[in-house]
């Protein structure tokens, strides 16, 4: 396996595997799981951001919770009358969310998200005369504060603000052109 893949996806079970061993009020672990997602869609008449992240989740306790998926991005940017560029982005990712005050700001959360994202590069070959196409996987870490509104009997809207510390030529520096994202999502409890 890449290491950089390991490094990313290691922690991840070594979470996961604790967090499934813990259950407390009585409460059984499957009521505990969470799924949905985030996505990000911007459009304008030079371009357009797709931004999609399903997630599954567990809550570890009332304030920390715990969530991995995959991610995608789709960047298409208009460059001539007719003609566009588009790169496709893919990857996993797994997020930490802290509630410091679930009794006195219920909605607030605190969010940090680890990614490992395979992008596109394009090089110029002299020789051909042409563009060469080549991926590479890099890691990507996101921190911010978030805020998520009951949309039923375990259920949430959220929408959270992110910076990118990562800010270089990184897909998100390029994508948004800033270190600053959001992210607006839907949670659910199957149980």
């Amino acid at each position: 396996m890449n290491r950089p893949l390991l490094k990313f996806f290691l922690p991840l079970l070594i979470i996961s595997s604790a967090a499934m061993a813990q259950t407390e009020y009585g409460e059984t672990t499957k009521s505990r799981l969470f799924f949905g997602g985030d996505f990000r869609v911007t459009a304008s008449t030079m371009g357009s951001l797709i931004d999609l992240g399903p997630i599954a989740g567990y809550n570890i306790n009332p304030y920390l919770s715990v969530a991995a998926g995959p991610s995608y991005l789709f960047y298409s940017e208009r460059i001539a009358p007719g003609k566009s560029f588009r790169l496709n982005f893919y990857g996993g990712r797994m997020l930490l969310r802290l509630r410091p005050l679930p009794e006195r700001l219920p909605g607030l959360f605190l969010q940090a998200e680890g990614q490992m994202i395979n992008s596109a590069t394009y090089l110029y070959d002299p020789n051909t005369m042409t563009d060469i196409v080549k991926r590479s996987w890099a890691p990507y870490a996101l921190a911010g504060i978030g805020f998520r509104q009951p949309a039923g009997e375990n259920a949430f809207f959220t929408i959270a603000l992110l910076f990118n510390f990562r800010e270089d030529a990184s897909v998100y520096s390029l994508l948004n052109g800033s270190p600053l994202t959001y992210k607006v999502g839907y949670i659910f409890g199957l149980f």
